[in-house]
């Protein structure tokens, strides 16, 4: 089991004002990093709900994604960068212009395609998107590139089939409805599961790891950030490393 982290955050944080402002790294980047070498970590950035536009030479705000993507990447992260897809609606132009400047610009290892339709209407649609990721981005691991989806929900195999990883829950509980009988041959662990605004994480989060590992689902990321309408991925889980070591010690029950 591994953990699929929206890190949404800019990542740098200022405090002060004038000559006494200064900039340090984002901490919640810095946990993502310092974490990776004990449970296998993808994270998903979002600069601007989606790519900020290349620029030559880089803008500040471009320079400062480059320069921390590289250091994830360097603690072991798989950094996805993220493309809303409006459920399909969305013009396939823009959906491959943001893959195309995350390629460019960002030296992301894939991309994560939020908004994702669950209907077999639209596999085409996806199909498409995917294939412009594994085509156009080279993650300097020399891997192949990786396309992570996210309808939230259980979608058609059709569409589960264009990603290496799909979301099948975005949430504000920790319910897990079994997987339909349609999607009988998509690995579990090809599933990732995102769960929001848990305020009682701490005493629920073992045992909902414990039961997803059970039932072989691949990504995980349980946050008790997320309540009273605030964005879930702003900020890092304040439970963190509880979940990092809950699922370090799972993984090391099938060693």
């Amino acid at each position: 089991m591994g953990v699929l982290v929206p890190l949404y955050g800019y990542p740098l944080v200022s405090s002060g004002s004038g000559a006494t402002r200064t900039t340090a790294p984002n901490p919640a980047w810095t946990a993502v990093a310092a974490n990776a070498a004990a449970v296998p970590t993808i994270a998903v950035i979002n600069p601007s709900n989606g790519p900020v536009a290349c620029s030559t030479p880089p803008s500040a705000n471009l320079l400062a994604f480059q320069q921390a993507i590289a250091q994830l990447q360097m603690a072991g992260v798989t950094v996805l960068g993220y493309v809303h897809t409006t459920y399909g609606q969305r013009d396939p132009a823009l959906v491959r212009q943001d893959v195309q400047t995350y390629a460019q610009c960002y030296g992301v290892d894939g991309v994560f395609f939020d908004e994702v339709s669950n209907q077999a209407s639209l596999a085409s649609y996806y199909a498409t998107a995917a294939s412009t990721v594994r085509q156009t981005i080279a993650p300097p691991s020399g891997k192949p590139a990786l396309v992570a989806i996210n309808p939230g929900t259980y979608p058609d195999l059709s569409i589960a089939n264009t990603a290496d990883i799909t979301v099948m829950h975005e949430s504000a509980d920790l319910n897990l409805p079994p997987a339909p009988s349609a999607l009988s041959s998509y690995a579990p662990s090809k599933f990732g599961y995102l769960a929001l605004g848990i305020g009682n994480l701490p005493q629920t989060q073992a045992t909902t790891l414990t039961s997803l590992f059970q039932q072989g689902v691949g990504y995980v990321y349980l946050t008790d950030q997320g309540g009273s309408g605030s964005d879930p991925w702003a900020a890092l889980s304040t439970e963190y490393s509880g979940l990092i070591q809950g699922i370090q010690a799972l993984n090391q029950t099938i060693r």
